[in-house]
């Protein structure tokens, strides 16, 4: 009998195919030669420079610090240990290692060591700072999935989708293996993506086995976001800048200083400004996402697929009439149970206090055994 695994949603499908892209090797070494070429660049800005340290001294007035000499003994050994860094991370792969590419700290030695260099030209300036930050700007990418805690939200992978960085019509096809089931702060049995069991909202993350990869608390939608997304709907969500800054304008009293700062003259920020106060952290179980080798997926180039929106219902506190028949959990509980619709939610006594019942997102039936 053919196995049926339950299928991801289809922002779940556009995460996991950019988690898949950013935490593969070929991402990782593709680091490399952008390294190599950023200290190439370096090396001729010295060598064409580096002479005119005496003279500058002499006859411009510069410090130690605008020297070619300054940059060669303080800023120029970041760059290198930024790249040892990343032989080190391939390598560590070996094991089912991961950690941060390194570019923060590269980034905050030159901030410091390299603020200004007087001893290049400002055409070469510009390209040194062009180039370091394109580099930079690369790495960012695999660190924000792989920081502990990650960063990564629903909106943070909505800007990321539409960046256009991965094929948005043909994607990896995934599986969910709902078999394997790991807890928050629990190092997972395989490395790679997983899904919260009972949130579609909360965002896919990545963990690994190899040390110091186990899966933290899920990234989802709190009260807030939620009422942006019961009234604007998954297809506004984050993409309907009107819509959200009349959300935004209409409920400033839900954000601790009142979204002042935030008018109609600035509306474009409204996604941004309402994503920073929409997510909070909270503990749950997660499924593993398998990659189905060699398959892959045709999709439309939407972060939500075809424009179907979350109807999962909204939490329901106990003593409520049960909205929509199907299997609902509470965390005072734990295990899903099933409900007809109109049935009441019980209250359940627990530590948790007040009882809310929420959706499953596994509404298969269990097993018999």
């Amino acid at each position: 009998m053919k196995i049926q695994y339950p299928e991801l949603n289809p922002w779940h499908k556009r995460q996991a195919a950019l988690i898949h892209h950013f935490t593969s090797m070929e991402y990782l070494k593709g680091l490399l030669p952008q390294i190599d070429s950023l200290l190439a660049l370096t090396d001729q800005m010295l060598d064409e420079r580096s002479h005119l340290d005496t003279a500058g001294r002499a006859l411009a007035g510069w410090n130690s610090q605008d020297t070619a000499s300054h940059f060669s003994t303080y800023a120029y050994p970041a760059l290198m240990e930024f790249r040892e860094g990343i032989v080190k991370d391939i390598a560590l792969r070996s094991i089912e290692q991961y950690s941060v590419a390194g570019e923060h700290q590269c980034a905050r030695m030159l901030e410091e060591y390299a603020y200004q260099m007087a001893w290049a030209t400002p055409e070469q300036e510009a390209l040194f700072r062009e180039t370091a930050e394109k580099v930079f700007s690369y790495a960012r990418e695999l660190s924000g999935l792989v920081a502990r805690p990650p960063v990564a939200n629903d909106f943070s992978f909505w800007l990321l989708w539409n960046e256009g960085v991965i094929s948005s019509h043909r994607i990896p096809k995934f599986r969910i293996r709902t078999d394997i089931v790991v807890r928050t702060n629990q190092v997972p049995p395989r490395t790679g993506i997983y899904v919260a069991k009972d949130d579609p909202m909360a965002s896919l993350q990545f963990a690994w086995t190899g040390g110091y990869g186990e899966l933290c608390p899920a990234m989802a939608l709190n009260d807030v976001g939620r009422a942006v997304l019961k009234q604007i709907g998954r297809e506004g969500l984050w993409g309907d800048t009107e819509a959200l800054y009349r959300f935004l304008d209409a409920n400033r009293h839900m954000d601790p200083y009142g979204w002042s700062d935030t008018q109609a003259d600035v509306a474009e920020v409204a996604p941004s400004v309402i994503a920073g106060s929409s997510f909070d952290l909270h503990d749950c179980d997660w499924h593993f996402i398998e990659p189905v080798p060699d398959e892959f997926e045709d999709i439309d180039g939407s972060y939500i697929g075809t424009g179907r929106q979350d109807r999962r219902p909204d939490r329901v506190a106990a003593g409520k009439p049960v909205p929509v028949a199907g299997w609902w959990y509470t965390p005072a509980q734990g295990s899903r149970r099933y409900f007809k619709q109109g049935d009441v939610f019980p209250t359940i006594n627990s530590d948790w206090g007040d009882t809310f019942w929420i959706w499953a997102q596994d509404q298969t039936p269990p097993a018999l055994s």
